[in-house]
């Protein structure tokens, strides 16, 4: 089922374990990249290329309305980039009862922050995320037909 853009956002949190609950208020924009290398395993016997999947990767980028609120999730994150720590980070939805209902969570560096403070504008920052392990990937359950 189609789902409005702002349907799925980031929640951070230092560390490397459990599920981030900590939405980051005022977010614009995410966005989820995942790469797999591709391998080629051809021999001589095909005139076409043939390929495996090899090492994959992911990215997680953010962009947020600039809030600077000391302990907030932007300053955790600002705080992780100095430091070089790792973080828990978790795109998609949450239920009512804060239940999981789909999305995508992983831990990973930031590696890095660039703030826009245009004249006349509200101030934006934007976060990219590295992804150090696997992506977990949990999929909405259909809906019941009637």
């Amino acid at each position: 089922m189609a789902k409005l853009g702002n349907a799925r956002k980031v929640y951070i949190a230092p560390g490397t374990s459990g599920t981030p609950d900590t939405w980051l208020s005022g977010e614009q924009s995410n966005n989820v990249n995942r790469t797999a290398e591709a391998i080629e395993v051809s021999d001589k016997s095909s005139e076409w290329a043939q390929f495996i999947s090899g090492k994959k990767g992911a990215t997680m980028e953010v962009t947020v309305f600039t809030d600077d609120v000391s302990g907030g999730p932007q300053h955790q994150a600002l705080a992780a980039l100095h430091n070089g720590s790792y973080v828990r980070v978790f795109v998609g939805e949450f239920d009512d009862n804060d239940q999981v209902v789909s999305g995508d969570l992983a831990t990973g560096v930031v590696t890095s922050i660039s703030d826009t403070n245009d004249v006349g504008a509200v101030a934006t920052r934007t976060m990219s995320i590295t992804i150090t392990d696997s992506v977990t990937h949990t999929a909405e359950e259909p809906a019941e037909e009637a």
